[in-house]
């Protein structure tokens, strides 16, 4: 899928800002939403739709959720790139932070759109079942990353998932999903 950029110069690829808002807009509260997967028919003929025209027409949020998916293993190389790889690695191993609160592990700001909408679909977990653990086992699968890594990216993307008072960091508090 091609990797062009957004329309307002966010260097974010346009196909993964679409399956976000789509998922954002009408998938949030779906049940199983990144678990249940669209037939690979469907999703062979939405990359092709986003690699001939930049654009493709969602029937239903499961294919936007897929086509994400497709999209963030497709990756030529590792999402942190071998730069970052190690050093959140080992950031994470050290980690003591409480599974279920934000950390004040110092990261550096990465994939801020993956972890912000995975934070929205979190906060609707009562009704699509996807609460941290069950997007995190996903998101390591499909991230190829290890879990304390997962964990600390979506649990400190922003204050959306804080129920404490403990003042941290956010990764991505600066910035702002536009559509």
């Amino acid at each position: 899928m091609s990797n062009n950029k957004s329309h307002d110069g966010i260097l974010v690829p346009v196909i993964v800002r679409l399956c976000i808002d789509y998922v954002n807009e009408y998938g949030l509260d779906s049940e199983g939403i990144y678990r249940i997967s669209c037939p690979k028919t469907r999703l062979d003929e939405l990359e092709k739709m986003a690699n001939e025209y930049g654009w493709v027409n969602f029937k239903e949020v499961n294919e936007a959720a897929g086509l994400l998916k497709r999209f963030l293993r497709q990756l030529p190389e590792h999402i942190l790139t071998d730069q970052y790889f190690d050093e959140f690695d080992k950031i994470s191993a050290l980690c003591t932070c409480d599974y279920n609160h934000p950390c004040s592990c110092n990261t550096v700001e990465m994939l801020p759109y993956v972890f912000l909408h995975a934070q929205n679909v979190v906060l609707m977990s009562s009704k699509n079942k996807m609460n941290v653990p069950a997007l995190g086992v996903l998101l390591q699968a499909i991230l190829n990353l290890p879990r304390n890594t997962v964990r600390i990216f979506l649990l400190n993307a922003s204050n959306l998932l804080n129920t404490s008072n403990i003042k941290v960091d956010y990764l991505f508090e600066d910035v702002i999903l536009k559509k």
